[in-house]
């Protein structure tokens, strides 16, 4: 049995998003649930990457303010 990673939302408890990967069709997978709404979205592996990366600036950009 696999765990499930669930990122929570910080405002609303059940809220979340799940990251997998989908390897016959090298694509990641982000499954978003708000409001018991369930939405999945697709990314290639370049997007995948920006994503990745533009998440960083943001958090550094937080952290920033927090220790500003």
């Amino acid at each position: 049995m696999a765990v499930e990673l669930r990122f929570k939302c910080n405002r609303a408890k059940d809220d979340y998003i799940v990251v997998d990967s989908i390897e016959h069709s090298k694509e990641v997978l982000l499954d978003i649930v708000i409001n018991e709404a369930e939405l999945g979205i697709y990314l290639d592996i370049p997007t995948a990457i920006k994503l990745s990366k533009k998440i960083r600036t943001e958090i550094n950009k937080v952290k920033e303010v927090s220790n500003g």
